[in-house]
């Protein structure tokens, strides 16, 4: 499948955010929280029908989260869609999307963990090139992480081409002397994993491919790793980049270290490095998912670069 990249239009002051549910729900005071700081900074708020629906782990049927948020899509007044929060259930809703619509109305779409599924879905079936960052929790915290919130706005809101973000604490496990650079795709470990068999997979060939996890132990990642090698997804990567992880428990994994396991798992000679924050810390790196970021590998520290903005000026 070949599509056209789309780069969604730049936000400006005073443009409408609209926050929908895609997985679990959120509860009222953290919604209050959220939709305060997009007013606080000036931009008018739309909160979709059936954001507070809580069924289960589910924010509602994936119906109702589907519609939600191609409404958004389909809103002229709206430049940002932000998912609520993360959870379980984002996945029900790549079948349900009219991403034909969606390329016709490109929006920024920001959302990491669960929501994550549906920034490579948009990537893969719309080309709308989308972000993987912050979503409606991290805004709804007190105080929202400062690094987090300027990477952010800058990355909606204007030029990024060649700026560079330093990792004093990432670790170069393969790769050292390097530069490599690439389309952006993956996200959450676990959630990315659903994609593989299904239309919805963007192209790994060439890519730098992020993944992290949270909250689970190292006998799962390595599963889910594995799944992932045995499925072709690593063969032909220009790079992966792991995230922090965060309560990920080793418990009695053979390995000596959180990286001996990566390597034991994905194989392969492609450069490799970890302990990146743009997963569950505090702090997020915004990543384009389908934009083109350099890793370069030659200096004493890693260095990110971006290659080309996320937006459009509109």
């Amino acid at each position: 499948m070949s599509i056209s990249v789309i780069r969604p239009p730049r936000v400006k002051s005073g443009d409408t955010v609209a926050i929908v549910s895609t997985s679990s729900p959120v509860g009222a005071a953290e919604l209050k929280r959220l939709v305060d700081y997009f007013e606080s900074r000036g931009h008018p708020v739309k909160v979709t029908p059936g954001t507070l629906s809580s069924s289960g782990y589910l924010a509602g049927t994936a119906a109702q989260r589907a519609a939600n948020l191609m409404a958004a899509f389909c809103d002229a007044r709206v430049s940002m869609i932000v998912p609520a929060t993360g959870g379980k259930g984002a996945a029900h809703l790549l079948p349900l999307l009219d991403y034909d619509i969606i390329a016709s109305n490109p929006k920024v779409f920001t959302g990491m963990s669960d929501p994550s599924i549906i920034g490579n879905a948009l990537l893969h079936r719309a080309g709308l090139v989308n972000l993987h960052g912050p979503s409606g929790y991290d805004f709804s915290q007190t105080p929202v992480n400062a690094e987090t919130e300027t990477a952010f706005w800058q990355i909606v809101s204007g030029r990024i081409t060649s700026n560079e973000v330093k990792g004093a604490h990432w670790r170069v496990v393969r790769g050292r002397g390097t530069v490599v650079a690439g389309k952006v795709i993956g996200g959450h470990l676990g959630t990315i994993r659903a994609l593989i068999g299904t239309p919805y997979m963007p192209e790994t060939t060439g890519a730098v491919l992020f993944l992290e996890e949270v909250f689970v132990p190292w006998v799962t990642i390595d599963q889910a790793l594995t799944h992932l090698r045995l499925a072709g997804v690593f063969d032909n990567i220009g790079a992966l980049v792991i995230g922090v992880p965060i309560d990920c428990k080793k418990d009695d994994a053979p390995d000596e270290s959180w990286e001996d396991m990566i390597i034991r798992c994905v194989g392969g000679d492609f450069p490799v490095v970890t302990n990146v924050e743009f997963g569950h810390t505090a702090r997020k790196i915004p990543l384009p998912i389908g934009g083109i970021v350099q890793f370069d590998l030659t200096a004493a520290g890693p260095v990110l670069r971006y290659c080309d903005d996320l937006v459009v000026a509109k």
